[in-house]
């Protein structure tokens, strides 16, 4: 099961920093989807959010059913967000599924994971010019 959770972390990665935008599901009355962790004893909540709107919105169901499928761009993410949710002790859930099950990783985690997976993105678009030259 961990092994599942990995993966669609792993593509949630892959996914935003290719497209540069993440999903998560908002309430104006309620603030951000967001849960009790269930493998971090240190964390105070786990934020979750998606790497597409069609994993969001199966989500919106029961206590979410009046969120909305929010998009937020990757830079904001890394402007507004990731350094606060450090500094709290909030952990990120990413690509959940229905049943709220999946990897809480760390915000600080998350940020290294996204840059280096966007520098690899970068550089395999550079390696094509190389080979040629």
């Amino acid at each position: 099961m961990k092994e599942q959770y990995l993966k669609r972390a792993e593509a949630f990665i892959e996914q935003v920093a290719a497209e540069g935008e993440l999903f998560g599901l908002f309430d104006e009355n309620e603030g951000w989807a967001n849960c009790h962790a269930h493998d971090n004893k240190d964390a105070t909540a786990v934020y979750l959010f998606w790497s597409d709107e069609k994993q969001a919105k199966k989500l919106q169901t029961e206590e979410w059913a009046d969120y909305k499928t929010v998009s937020i761009a990757l830079d904001v993410f890394f402007d507004s967000w990731l350094d606060g949710m450090q500094k709290q002790q909030v952990f990120a859930g990413l690509n959940w599924d229905e049943e709220l099950c999946g990897l809480e990783i760390e915000a600080m985690v998350l940020k290294n994971a996204l840059v280096e997976s966007f520098q690899n993105a970068e550089s395999e678009k550079e390696a094509p010019d190389a080979e040629e030259s």
